[in-house]
């Protein structure tokens, strides 16, 4: 009976862990699902400034971004508010 209430007893520890998880797994699908909404415009942008954007000064890159930013808004592809090429491919770490 010992060896039950102990088994009961981590068997509860280990559920409640586990709602945490639930909720932390709850909020990153719900993310996941608005960007994956945006994908397309997002990878537009970065995929561009890779292939077109390289050899201009930084300032003309920035300007690109956001035309294109706005040309992709006008076609009505969705993208996430002011993305970047860094925000995409970025890793800040």
């Amino acid at each position: 009976m010992d060896k039950c209430a102990k088994q009961l007893v981590r068997a509860e520890k280990m559920i409640s862990g586990l709602e945490g998880e639930k909720n932390r797994w709850t909020d990153t699908v719900a993310k996941l699902t608005i960007q994956q909404d945006l994908l397309v415009g997002d990878c537009l942008i970065a995929s561009g400034m890779v292939s077109y954007a390289g050899p201009f000064t930084a300032i003309y890159r920035e300007q690109l971004e956001k035309l294109w930013q706005e040309q992709l808004k006008r076609l009505g592809i969705k993208l996430t508010h002011k993305v970047t090429m860094r925000q995409v491919i970025g890793n800040d770490v």
